[in-house]
């Protein structure tokens, strides 16, 4: 059985979710973040030496990487599920939402974290800039169905949910319609409401709202 090293407040939230929506059997093993600096425990840098959320174990071998942990469930345990069919457009869609959300979207958002404590407002300018391109790439996506994928909905949607959490947490939703539905839709599928009540809520405005006040 698969075992989800959850951290509370974090990413690791989406593979709780994703397992809950294909009906997996798991287990979960609970970690908290310190209540002052925000970071992974030693509890979970005994599990893997990166000390990152998610963390899975499964047939004997631990893993990382969020991207990587749901391309693996989906092909163990998902029988073609929350996915399209690959090699067809649609899955090139999929693909490359998928990891463009933690590649090329995630980079600037996370690169406003170190502007809390700085002044160089010409560095914060230029990360904003990069984050609205790659927030305006994602709010016409959505335009389409809905979905990010523009597949009906998807595991990437699972990973967008997270990242909108994120983009909320920094207050920088507000501008874009569609991601907001987006979230306020995938926080109403009753799968992540389970992965919620099993691992906590996902508690992203309270975490930045710390942060910022101590900036």
């Amino acid at each position: 059985m698969i075992t989800v090293h959850h951290l509370n407040n974090s990413h690791s939230h989406v593979v709780l979710w994703l397992l809950e929506e294909l009906g997996v059997e798991y287990r979960i093993a609970l970690h908290q973040r310190d209540r002052q600096t925000f970071m992974s425990p030693a509890s979970l840098r005994a599990i893997h030496p990166a000390a990152k959320a998610p963390t899975i174990a499964d047939n004997g071998a631990v893993m990382v990487e969020s991207t990587g942990i749901i391309l693996y469930i989906l092909d163990a345990y998902g029988d073609g599920r929350l996915r399209p069919p690959p090699g067809t457009a649609e899955s090139m869609r999929f693909y490359q939402w998928l990891t463009y959300i933690e590649g090329s979207a995630k980079a600037p958002l996370m690169g406003l974290l170190r502007f809390l404590r700085s002044p160089d407002d010409a560095g914060k300018a230029q990360t904003q800039a990069m984050l609205t391109k790659h927030l305006t790439l994602i709010e016409e996506a959505l335009g389409l169905d809905g979905t990010i994928a523009g597949v009906g909905f998807s595991a990437a949607d699972i990973q967008l949910t997270f990242y909108e959490e994120l983009v909320e947490g920094f207050g920088q939703i507000e501008p874009y319609p569609n991601m907001q539905a987006h979230l306020a839709r995938m926080r109403q599928r009753d799968a992540y409401i389970r992965a919620e009540e099993k691992g906590g809520p996902v508690g992203l405005m309270s975490m930045f709202s710390a942060l910022r006040q101590r900036a």
